[in-house]
Parts: C-alpha cells; sequence; structure tokens
C-alpha cells in the first residue's frame, strides 16, 4: 500500500485518529508502512495492528510496538497515547477495521485473485501457482500459512494496484469461514486441491468438509473459473450444484487436465501434460496434485505450456514440507508441518518408495482435531505404519501414540519395533532408536507438537556421531 497516508487511512477504518503533539514525525499526510499484527516482529515505520485474542489484547503491546519503531498503532477500544513523532487509532473492532482496509485495498486492484483451499496441499500449490503466474506476471502471494481470519487481510494488503494477479491460501475450522475469506478477496479463479478428515472436530463429517471447501465457489464471480481435484468423489457431488466453469484435473481419463507418463525419483517427479513434459523438484507423488493445479491457473492466465512447465521447474518447496536431509549416512524427510488422515497416507507411501538398503523409520506425533474419530483414525494409521509403508520401527508420541502402537501390532508389527510416549522428546533415549547407515526416518506430526525440534535434535545427535 504504497500510496496510503496516515489520513486515508483514517477514513477507511474510523475511529479516532491521535495525533502526537511533540515533535511530530509521521503527520496525517505520512504514508501508512507495513501492517504487522505481533509486536515483537515490529520493524521502523510499521503499523501496529493490535488484535484481541482469546487471553490477551494487542493492545497492550502498544508501548513495546512504539519502542520497536512502529509509526502508529491501531487497537479496539483502548485509549493509546502515540508516542513522540507517532499517531494511534481507536476503533471499536480492530479485526473488523483490519477486514475493512484489505477489503478497500482489493476494491481499488484489477489484479485476478487465486484463492486455494483444500484439506491438504494448499501452500504447496500456492506456491507452485505463484512460480507459475510469476513467469509472465506480477503478483503476490500469501507469506506463509497466511490463510485465516487474521492471515488472509494481512495477505491481501500486500497487493499494489499495478499488480497482476495475488494467490490467496485459505483455511477453516469450521463452517462459514471459507465463504466469508472468499467474500472478502473476491477471487477469480477458485482452486480446491482434496477433501479430507482434516478438522473433522469442527466440521463433523466428510461431506460436512466437502460443503465447507465448496463455499468458496459461491463466492466466483460469473467470469469466474474452479479449478477442482477430478478424482474426488465428494468434491465432484458437491461442486455440481454450483455455477462456475470448472477444470477438473487429476489422473482418471474422465478429467480436463490429466497427466500421463508420472514418475518421482530422486526428489524430483515428472509427468506430461498433453505431450508437453515437466518437472517439479519435490519428493512424493502426492504433489502431482498441486502441480496439476498450477498447469490449471496458467492456462486460465494464457500462459502456454512451455512456459508453466519452466515456472513448475523454478518451484522451490517450502520448509519442512517432504524435505529430505541425508545425516551421517542415514536419511531424514522432514514433513514436520502438519499432520492429517489423509497427508500422512501421503507420506508413508514416500518413505515405502524410497529407495534405501536399512531401516523404515516412522516417527509419528498426534493428529489434531480430529474429533469423536481421533482413536479409530489413529488406530488406522498404526495399521498403515505396516500394511502401506511396511516400516521396520514405529516411534509414536502424544495422546493417541498408544493407538498408533495398537494399530501397528495388529497388522503383524512386533512389540519390540515399537515404541509409545507422551511428549516427542522422549523418542531422543539413545536406547528407542538411533540412525544407522542406510537407514531412513519420517518425522510427521501435527503443528502442536512441534516435531521439527525431532529433525534437529536427531540431525545433531548423528552428526555428532559420524563425526
Amino acid at each position: 500500500m504504497r500510496d496510503l497516508s496516515v489520513k486515508k487511512l483514517h477514513e477507511i477504518i474510523g475511529g479516532r485518529l491521535r495525533l502526537a503533539t511533540l515533535a511530530p514525525r509521521h503527520g496525517e499526510a505520512s504514508p501508512v508502512g507495513q501492517v504487522v499484527t505481533d509486536s515483537r516482529q515490529i520493524q521502523r515505520g510499521d503499523v501496529f495492528w493490535g488484535l484481541a485474542g482469546a487471553h490477551l489484547d494487542g493492545a497492550g503491546f502498544a508501548a513495546e510496538a512504539y519502542s520497536r519503531g512502529a509509526a502508529g498503532v491501531v487497537v479496539g477500544k483502548k485509549y493509546v497515547q502515540p508516542w513522540p513523532g507517532c499517531w494511534s487509532v481507536e476503533v471499536n473492532d480492530s479485526l473488523q477495521s483490519l477486514h475493512q482496509l484489505a477489503r478497500w485495498n482489493r476494491q481499488r486492484t484489477a489484479a485476478r485473485v487465486v484463492a486455494i483451499t483444500g484439506s491438504v496441499g494448499k501452500t504447496t500449490s500456492r506456491q507452485m501457482i505463484h512460480a507459475v503466474l510469476s513467469r509472465q506476471f506480477q503478483g503476490s502471494a500469501s507469506p506463509k500459512n497466511f490463510n485465516n481470519h487474521v492471515g488472509v487481510p494481512l495477505s491481501m494488503l500486500a497487493i499494489e494496484p499495478d499488480h497482476d494477479f495475488s494467490v490467496l491460501e485459505l483455511a477453516a475450522n469450521t463452517p462459514g469461514e471459507i465463504g466469508a475469506l472468499a467474500a472478502m478477496c473476491q477471487p477469480h479463479v477458485g482452486v480446491i486441491t482434496r477433501v479430507g478428515d482434516a478438522h473433522l472436530a469442527g466440521f463433523g463429517s466428510l461431506d460436512a468438509v466437502a460443503e465447507a471447501k465448496t463455499e468458496l465457489l459461491a463466492q466466483l464471480g460469473g467470469d469466474g473459473w474452479a479449478v477442482l481435484a477430478g478424482d474426488d468423489a465428494r468434491l465432484r457431488k458437491h461442486a455440481a450444484v454450483r455455477r462456475s466453469r470448472v477444470v477438473w484435473f487429476g489422473r482418471s481419463l474422465d478429467n480436463d487436465l490429466v497427466a500421463t507418463n508420472v514418475a518421482c525419483a530422486a526428489g524430483q517427479l515428472s509427468f506430461c501434460i498433453d505431450g508437453t513434459p515437466m518437472s517439479v523438484n519435490v519428493w512424493g507423488r502426492h504433489h502431482l496434485a498441486g502441480a496439476l493445479a498450477a498447469v490449471a491457473v496458467g492456462r486460465i492466465f494464457g500462459i502456454c505450456d512451455a512456459e508453466i512447465a519452466r515456472g513448475l521447474a523454478d518451484f522451490k518447496s517450502p520448509p519442512m514440507r517432504c524435505q529430505v536431509t541425508k545425516v551421517g549416512g542415514a536419511t531424514i524427510i522432514d514433513d514436520t508441518y502438519n499432520a492429517s488422515p489423509l497427508a500422512m497416507g501421503a507420506a508413508l507411501e514416500l518413505l515405502r518408495d524410497f529407495d534405501a538398503p536399512g531401516r523404515r523409520i516412522v516417527v509419528c506425533g498426534d493428529m489434531r482435531e480430529l474429533g469423536e474419530a481421533a482413536g479409530l483414525l489413529h488406530h488406522q494409521l498404526g495399521d498403515q505404519v505396516v500394511t502401506l509403508c511396511g516400516a521396520d520401527l514405529l516411534l509414536a508420541c502424544g495422546d493417541h501414540a498408544d493407538e498408533v502402537v495398537a494399530g501397528a501390532r495388529a497388522a503383524g508389527m512386533p512389540r519390540e519395533r515399537t515404541v509409545a510416549c507422551r511428549q516427542p522428546e522422549d523418542l531422543l533415549d539413545e536406547r528407542k532408536c538411533s540412525l544407522r547407515p542406510g537407514d531412513v526416518m519420517l518425522i510427521k506430526g501435527s503443528r502442536a507438537l512441534a516435531m521439527e525440534r525431532l529433525v534437529k535434535a536427531f540431525q545433531t545427535r548423528e552428526t555428532r556421531c559420524a563425526a
């Protein structure tokens, strides 16, 4: 928002504007800097947007924001005296004011918005689409996983008037959230990756998940496009009642966009689209859905297949998503960003297909937000560790570790090859697991368990042992 002044911001969101009377540096005519909601991340010239949380009100961190160099702060129903040279705005609801500003920024640009949702693969698909569109156009994309009621408006503020596109990620825990986010960002293209049993605690059933994801389609304009995973039967069913132009992608021949000659080896996924060879530097066949979505979106934007292929070749996988590293003669697959039953299955398939002379080791944490189905789904995960992956060793942690181990033992894994404990750190006991040359270890769990700590610990320990 290079051309937004403090005065204009006040006009958009209303409230009471306070300007410091002593040595004003940031007056009404001053430009508004980057909007930041975490006072710890403030840099000089930023605007701190104090949001009210379940336990803390961001307004209480205004002083810290000023001390770090904030030019101004926006808070809800709190008096904040601006520091010398700075300003503050008091509004009724700071979150709704953030949404107001995001909608204003969206309405003043002709950028075509691509909105992505789904139970798995949102971030990877978003980055693949951005890599493709950036070959010919200028635009922005959601940073990290900015995909909720706070992250989406922050992502929208990065859209500049001269941008051609913006790729936004939308997520939800309960019905209605996707529809509300899509109404705010007004997409031209809606992408749905897959429907899976994630966030069942909030949705209740897979059909409810599918219904929630397809809320996105209702917000597409008359000239909008839907890009949908055609191999997903539930998505086919729920999308049928929506009226929009659709590109179905997948492996089955009844899709509009079908990949052929699919192969995945040595960290590269390759395939052909209508005779054009394409490749992406990723581990695992499950990334094909994101790549096909990127091809579909690229075509909608008028990019030729050869240029789309170049964009996919430029793609770099985001952290903690099937990142493969060699440590002391062994291999670690870091897929720790998050976990759901669908994503766990894909990761186990990657481990199964991995070319390794040693043991296949699964280190897994809980899959959160599964509601009443949690026990059954964790037991099924243990079964898949054996029947789908053929793992040699299972290390499970979290509240449902015993159920995962029970599932693996029921499927035939010997007791001495399983470990269940409550905390991830308990798995670092040398007696429970130490990597050997030729082993390959998959580490995956829900975000709340921060399983990446195990990746770093194993890397450090095995590097030390190798030395």
